[in-house]
């Protein structure tokens, strides 16, 4: 009855034990293939401060019921109501959060491998039916998985009437829990009042969800794939094309914001507000969660995590090949392959730097026209994410040469020029 393609030979695993018939019958199961696959298996139970003694009643019996089983178990106690009211978070979204936090806890101090969840086929029919009914994208009709990182649950496969068999005929005792019969809770409404009606017009709705998120996940999983190749990863940045389909553009906004660290934090109407990036011009920026920003650059979006601190490196102008933080510029007067700069040497300030650019830099482009050098990268259509990176020779605010880019009109070539230099970035 268990699903052993979750389990490894040798593995240790905890099951989440709250003391209701699902966690019992899974913790039954385990231990009945404890010594086939040389597995150890421990529980941990989470008192949710939810109901009171009757919490307490629950904590009391999974002790006694892993004290006779010889099962080590952990437990912890939460304050879900405090929490999910500071966080602006639903009850059952707040318990939620803490009880994973606690098993994933578990998982990095080495207590077990895994943690095992007892939701079942019921479960699986009824969070597709609450994803269905607040309007989730495909990914919500592929509902719960029987494998989720290090979340495995073995019993995903089973009917609740499966395992209320199980339980019957091996005798175990178990705990109810009262406020799985409140419909004041979503998902308690759903399991007592709609999933039942549906169930009884249509007694194969559960096999036909299941047939359902097998192929949501499928298409799902292909929709994935076509999205992260339409991601390009460019020196800590991730460029998406404003020409990326619809279907496909959402998914790679939500790819590039897990890429950069934003897995759970945001919301969809961050992926709105990339996408309205769209009609605006090129330099508008969103700012997204944990300080991850997408920035419309001509043709693209380009998603950056919190942008480094611009350089304060000044290295004094010399003719030599010069390191540049992690470039390379070579400056001489001899024949180099192109493509490069050729300048006028001597019209070089003594007291100029090699170094990037700064707030109020000016720059008198080659023909004439001084203006600000803001103003003539972008002319110059340079994106913004490339600007701060630009390397340029200076003397105070004024720069003569935008390494591989321009040189300034008053370093240009004239016919009393005797120190031609050229300028190549390696």
């Amino acid at each position: 009855m268990i699903d052993k393609t979750l389990l490894k030979h040798g593995e240790t695993i905890a099951v989440a034990l709250s003391g209701g018939k699902d966690s019992v019958c899974l913790l039954h199961l385990l231990l009945s293939v404890k010594s086939e696959l040389s597995l150890t298996v421990k529980a941990v139970h989470v008192n949710h401060s939810i109901r009171g003694i009757e919490s307490d009643r629950d904590e009391i019996f999974v002790k006694d019921l892993c004290e006779n089983l010889n099962v080590e178990l952990k437990t912890f106690t939460i304050d879900a109501p405090k929490f999910s009211a500071e966080n602006n978070l639903s009850l059952e979204q707040g318990a939620r959060v803490l009880r994973y936090q606690i098993f994933n806890g578990l998982i990095s101090e080495g207590f077990c491998q895994k943690i095992a969840t007892a939701h079942h086929k019921n479960d699986h029919f009824e969070t597709v039916l609450f994803n269905l009914f607040r309007g989730s994208a495909l990914k919500g009709l592929t509902g719960i998985k029987p494998l989720n990182d290090k979340i495995i649950r073995p019993i995903r496969q089973l009917s609740q009437k499966e395992i209320e068999n199980y339980v019957f005929e091996n005798g175990l005792n178990f705990v109810e829990d009262s406020s799985n019969i409140d419909t004041i809770y979503t998902r308690n409404y759903i399991r007592k009042e709609i999933a039942p009606k549906i169930l009884q017009r249509f007694p194969d709705a559960l096999d036909s969800v299941e047939r359902l998120s097998k192929i949501a996940t499928e298409e799902d999983e292909f929709l994935d794939s076509l999205a992260l190749n339409s991601l390009v990863e460019k020196d800590g940045k991730i460029y998406l094309s404003l020409s990326t389909p619809k279907v496909l553009f959402h998914r790679a906004v939500i790819i590039a914001m897990n890429k950069l660290g934003v897995k759970k934090d945001y919301e969809y109407i961050h992926v709105l507000q990339v996408e309205n990036l769209k009609t605006l011009q090129s330099g508008a920026v969103v700012t997204l969660p944990k300080g991850v920003t997408a920035t419309r650059e001509y043709g693209d979006i380009i998603f950056s995590s919190e942008q480094a601190e611009k350089s304060s490196l000044e290295i004094p102008f010399s003719v030599s090949k010069i390191q540049f933080e992690n470039k390379t510029i070579l400056i001489t007067s001899e024949n180099i392959d192109k493509p490069y700069l050729l300048f006028d040497g001597d019209k070089i300030p003594k007291n100029s730097v090699i170094r990037t650019r700064r707030d109020g830099d000016v720059f008198t482009k080659f023909g004439g026209g001084t203006k600000k050098l803001k103003e003539y990268l972008i002319d110059k259509k340079i994106p913004l994410s490339e600007r701060d990176e630009l390397i340029v020779i200076a003397s105070g605010k004024t720069v003569y040469l935008i390494v591989g880019v321009e040189i300034s009109d008053l370093v240009r070539i004239d016919d009393n020029t005797t120190n031609k230099l050229k300028i190549k970035l390696i």
